[in-house]
């Protein structure tokens, strides 16, 4: 699963509100030191932050307060478990601590008994466990270790002042406790660097940081423009692919009209429960793999998450109640872009269409509306991927008719563009800047059709929705059918209940009371036909592994072929 910004709250600060200059802006420095333990992994990590709190206040005498949520979009944070140790100007400064909220909601918080004076330091250590997510689906936000290596986001592991005021912010990198070679990379840069812009300090929570051997491209990594880090041996040439992606990366430029990012960062990593997603953060994204990651499929993946971290975003209402907005522009555009730039095959290109028409026209739940989405986003993932393939087809038919009307002249990236102006000049994007483009657009009907879409109807493109090269037609597909309660595999213990009968699951063996050991990532299985699913079990105290094919009813439904009729040469038109 490819996860946004916006739907993990995590919106690019400058698509909101612009940026400010750090003359004057108080400082921020997060200090970070890896340690190593006897088998050369990496163990945990010390954290030293220190800010400048009573300039940042203004010199108010007010108490200290920090806050860590313990949950972050299913991945359980390092919260309950730090020892924070802080001190200023006159000392040790004693905190207390307390949880607010329940469950995955729970916040916890640190405050100090007194006002801070002077400058603030924050010291503690995150370990690290390599854990598998224990909630299901999840963004590869936790810090993991491999290959001498480390990586996390910002979000899991630091603790961060609870305020949204600009401040300088700077990233230090102590590797004394490693061996030599080591190297210290974030989404700010390699090794220590300064954000150029100020920004509150939640963007260091909206970055990602890996550290120890990690492998970089290009070697020679410049101040400005696009590079990438990785840690562990991926099953592609990984050098050759970031090659790629930075061509990929110089055509977003030209798409988005040279507005690129002073830093533009990949972060590759493992994933043993749901390869091949990723997730885009500040000025750079991650994308997760296994021994078994397509290269072809991975490459869409990289264009995904590219495509966010530039994509303008619905604001209000937050959430995830506007992800069809930034998850179907990025699944559209994901095939189309790469096509258009001609960096992908028409393979390619009709592989991830029907991938995505198969998932989408299978659902059983692909009516529901939008409004229900919040409410089942981690429990069903028939649910979950409705935002992504339902508004990939809007947004597909959309394109289509803005063509048709236009005669060619008007297309979906005028108004991207236009929706990326508006949030770049400070404008807080909302559904009704939407529904005002397209009443300009189309017209009122056009307004009509994008509630409707918000309510459930089903999207279907035209035939020639997706250029003169492919055309519509049908194949019988199967349902997916996990085969029991879905809310089992976004529970911290995983008890089977809600068996259905006659399933493919109770026919391999399942059974309620059944324990499955390990999470399960659906997101990918959903769509794909062949692939069964396996499930760790233990029933009686007695551990065993159920393979079956999680498939259903059958039906018809539609997907894209080539069309032979047409000459190779008008394929890409724009």
């Amino acid at each position: 699963m490819n996860w946004s910004a916006a739907l993990l709250g995590l919106v690019p600060w400058g698509l909101l509100i612009g940026t400010t200059t750090a003359a004057t802006a108080p400082a921020l420095a997060v200090q970070l030191r890896p340690i190593a333990a006897t088998d050369g992994e990496i163990a945990s990590v010390d954290i030293v932050i220190r800010w400048d709190a009573s300039v940042a206040t203004s010199g108010a005498r007010e108490p200290l307060q920090l806050r860590m949520a313990h949950v972050v979009s299913n991945v359980d944070t390092v919260a309950r478990e730090i020892v924070v140790a802080a001190s200023d100007a006159q000392g040790e400064l004693p905190l207390t601590v307390n949880d607010e909220g329940e469950d995955a909601s729970a916040i916890r918080y640190w405050r100090s008994a007194r006002a801070v004076t002077g400058a603030l330091q924050i010291r503690y250590r995150a370990a690290i466990h390599n854990r598998l997510a224990t909630r299901g689906a999840a963004p590869p936000f936790e810090l993991r270790r491999e290959g001498g290596g480390f990586s996390g986001a910002g979000v899991a592991f630091l603790l961060l002042p609870d305020v949204e005021i600009p401040h300088l912010l700077s990233v230090q990198w102590d590797l004394s406790a490693l061996p030599a070679g080591a190297r210290g990379v974030s989404s700010f840069g390699v090794g220590d660097t300064v954000l150029d812009v100020a920004a509150p300090p939640s963007r260091l929570a909206r970055s990602f940081y890996m550290g120890g051997r990690v492998s970089l491209y290009p070697e020679d990594v410049r101040d400005r423009g696009f590079f990438a880090a990785w840690i562990g041996e991926p099953p592609f040439d990984a050098r050759e692919l970031m090659r790629w992606t930075e061509q990929l990366y110089a055509r977003f430029d030209e798409f988005f009209a040279g507005d690129a990012a002073l830093r533009y960062g990949v972060f590759l990593r493992r994933n043993l429960v749901n390869p091949g997603g990723g997730v885009g953060l500040q000025d750079s994204f991650v994308g997760t793999f296994d021994t078994g990651t397509d290269e072809a499929d991975f490459r869409l993946t990289l264009t995904h998450e590219m495509f966010h971290t530039r994509s303008p975003y619905i604001a209000n209402p937050p959430g995830l109640a506007s992800q069809w907005f930034p998850e179907g522009l990025a699944v559209f555009y994901q095939r189309e872009l790469p096509w258009r730039f001609g960096m992908i095959s028409e393979d390619d290109f009709l592989n991830d269409l029907n991938f995505h028409a198969g998932r989408y026209f299978t659902n059983a739940l692909g009516d529901a509306p939008f409004a229900e989405v919040p409410l089942r986003f981690w429990e069903d993932t028939r649910i979950r991927t409705i935002p992504y393939d339902r508004g990939s087809f809007y947004f597909a038919n959309l394109d289509h008719r803005l063509r048709n009307r236009s005669e060619r002249r008007r297309s979906l990236d005028d108004l991207v563009h236009e929706m990326r102006r508006r949030a770049l000049a400070g404008q807080r994007l909302g559904l009704t800047d939407w529904e005002g483009l397209l009443r300009n657009e189309l017209g009122e009907e056009e307004v009509g059709v994008y509630r409707a879409m918000l309510g459930g109807a089903w999207q279907i493109p035209d035939s020639s929705a997706f250029g003169p090269c492919f055309r519509r037609t049908t194949a019988m597909l199967r349902r997916y059918e996990l085969g029991f309660e879905p809310k089992v595999l976004a529970e911290p213990r995983r008890i089977v209940r809600g068996l259905v009968p006659r399933s493919a699951a109770e026919l391999a063996g399942l059974r309620n009371g059944d324990e499955i050991l390990r999470p399960v990532g659906q997101d990918a299985i959903q769509g794909d036909q062949q692939r069964e699913l396996e499930l760790q079990i233990r029933r009686d105290g007695r551990d065993f592994s159920i393979r079956y094919l999680p498939r259903g009813e059958s039906m018809s439904v539609w997907q894209w072929q080539r069309d032979p009729s047409v000459a190779a040469t008008t394929c890409r038109a724009n």
